[in-house]
């Protein structure tokens, strides 16, 4: 079976077409902010396409986990939904959220998402995420604070909220107890996305069985952060078909220092790049004078 395809022209044609922006050297990023509006027969080419992007990215059948997601009106529910487009048009990622309230908390629930591996080099996801987060942390409550819920088995999604945001905002950490009130929000989040009570240990913030064993099949083979401490956290609380409820309490603060940072690593990558053009440039007419 070839790589079933949804070119930039086929979404223009869609009956609400998505909004179309650039990303990183040539890829693009199409979104949609209202879902809901996409008709049956746009919906289903979707549906197919990112079942097919998914298999191909955790290398196992993902057919029967979106269409689980389908029975469940999936964009019917989602309050953004975004798929990242190669220079060619071919679909190679996908992500969605939905924004909430528990306990007069605004929570924004960041549902499944990936990237084919060929493509991981631009750190594509990240850019897509990073794009949420203003949205939503910067721009829509810059001066409170936003929980950014997530399912995950993955280590490495762990690292980056902790990178971002620092361990005192990113729940559960291996060396400290989860906060009460997070903990009732985890469990508050979880009941919301179906799981029964029995399932889900707040004090670990670990959901059990998690999504009926339909979670288990997001990944070939267990994911890894680089951090042997953080892995082995993982490897120790959660089974093949449990998961952690990841919260971050996200605000705008340390985002913009994240941001910042990161601007400026960018630049000192970029000068030292130039610089060694410039050192490699005098070498060598040293050495044709020297001749």
């Amino acid at each position: 079976m070839g790589t079933l395809r949804l070119t930039a022209a086929d979404l223009r044609g869609f009956s609400a077409p998505p909004k179309v922006r650039n990303l990183h050297n040539g890829y693009r990023s199409a979104s949609w902010t209202a879902p809901a509006k996409l008709a049956d027969g746009c919906r289903e080419r979707i549906f197919d396409v990112v079942a097919d992007v998914a298999t191909r990215t955790f290398e196992t059948d993902h057919s029967n986990y979106w269409k689980a997601r389908k029975e469940q009106n999936f964009f019917d529910q989602v309050s953004n939904f975004t798929l990242t487009l190669a220079p060619d048009d071919e679909v190679v990622g996908w992500a969605g959220y939905q924004r909430k309230r528990f306990f007069g908390k605004r929570v924004v629930y960041l549902d499944a998402a990936g990237l084919l591996p060929a493509h991981r080099r631009s750190k594509l996801s990240a850019r897509v995420q990073a794009r949420f987060l203003i949205t939503e942390v910067l721009l829509r409550n810059p001066f409170g604070h936003t929980y950014v819920v997530l399912r995950t088995q993955n280590p490495g999604i762990h690292a980056g909220f902790t990178k971002t945001f620092g361990p005192d905002r990113v729940f559960p950490q291996p060396d400290r107890p989860v906060p009460e009130q997070v903990q009732r929000l985890g469990v508050a989040a979880m009941r919301w996305l179906g799981h029964r009570p029995e399932q889900i240990d707040a004090e670990k913030l670990v959901v059990r069985e998690a999504l009926g064993g339909l979670l288990s099949q997001l990944y070939g083979q267990a994911p890894r952060s680089g951090d042997p401490e953080l892995d082995g956290f993982f490897a120790e609380r959660i089974g093949t078909t449990d998961c952690f409820a990841l919260i971050t309490k996200a605000s705008a603060g340390p985002l913009l220092a994240f941001m910042a940072r990161e601007a400026s690593r960018q630049a000192a990558t970029r000068l030292g790049r130039h610089l060694g053009v410039a050192l490699g440039g005098v070498r060598h007419a040293r050495r044709r004078v020297s001749r």
